[in-house]
């Protein structure tokens, strides 16, 4: 009985070892925002080349698509989710509830505008951040998992997403070859001692290069990655998504819903 007892404590410690390495290990992809120092953006030598105010009165689709208009994860996706605030001159997305459907916004500028390289910028408001319910800034390629060349086939570039549903968190991903068997990622997670939704805009950004990515929050870099970089054009993405419509129905309470604000999306390039 005591051997028995020796080797269970023993697997215990090791457990508890293995999980906190691994948990010590996840920590090395978190950044501070206020760690970090201002840099002046756009870097040196980038000149304004394609931007979207919303100062009309609606959205202007010489230059958007909706995307993937109806069911979508378990919200859907409606054109009546996607709007322009006059008065502020802002797009708002919103996301809300109508009987037992959740109502989502996606749109793009796939075969509108495409490109590769430069300085992506977006500020955006938040109302909510909570679980089940995210909102994201990200760039696509047509040629996506094609060839399992990221280089040529392109990437999933995640500017910034909401995903993990914590008022402090931001999240920045990127995504090749396809989302099957072959999927890989990397990521980087952006900390902050005061909440995104406190009210305020807050800025994103990526500067993309033949060399490198570069991940900017709030006037601070907070991620570099290089060991895949994308050399193929891409198109720009809006989405708000829902992972639990129950739940997003619960947190709301007596709300019908909660925007994502987005006062400017800007392209500078070299």
């Amino acid at each position: 009985m005591r051997n028995q007892f020796t080797q269970s404590l023993c697997l215990s410690l090791l457990i508890s070892c293995l999980f906190i390495l691994i948990v010590g290990c996840r920590k090395e992809n978190i950044t501070i925002l206020e760690d970090k120092p201002h840099v002046l953006l756009p870097p040196e030598g980038y000149k304004l080349f394609w931007s979207d105010e919303f100062n009309k009165e609606s959205l202007d689709m010489s230059k958007w698509n909706y995307r993937y208009l109806g069911n979508r994860r378990e919200g859907f996706n409606s054109k009546e989710a996607v709007s322009i605030d006059t008065a502020l001159g802002a797009l708002v997305i919103e996301t809300f509830h109508r009987n037992d459907t959740v109502f989502t916004g996606m749109i793009g500028t796939m075969d509108k505008f495409e490109t590769k390289y430069g300085y992506f910028e977006i500020s955006i408001k938040m109302e909510d951040i909570f679980p089940n319910y995210w909102s994201a800034f990200w760039m696509q390629s047509q040629k996506f998992g094609k060839t399992m060349v990221p280089e040529d086939d392109g990437m999933e570039i995640d500017v910034f997403e909401f995903i993990a549903g914590q008022p402090n968190r931001v999240d920045h991903y990127l995504h090749w070859n396809g989302y099957g068997v072959n999927h890989q990622q990397a990521y980087s997670i952006t900390e902050s001692r005061t909440p995104f939704n406190d009210g305020k805009f807050h800025q994103f950004a990526l500067e993309w290069t033949p060399d490198y990515y570069r991940y900017f929050a709030d006037g601070r870099m907070v991620w570099e990655y290089s060991n895949s970089v994308s050399q193929t054009d891409q198109y720009l993405i809006l989405s708000t998504e829902v992972k639990d419509r129950k739940y997003f129905k619960e947190v709301l309470g007596d709300r019908k819903g909660t925007k994502f604000i987005v006062d400017y999306v800007r392209v500078y390039k070299k």
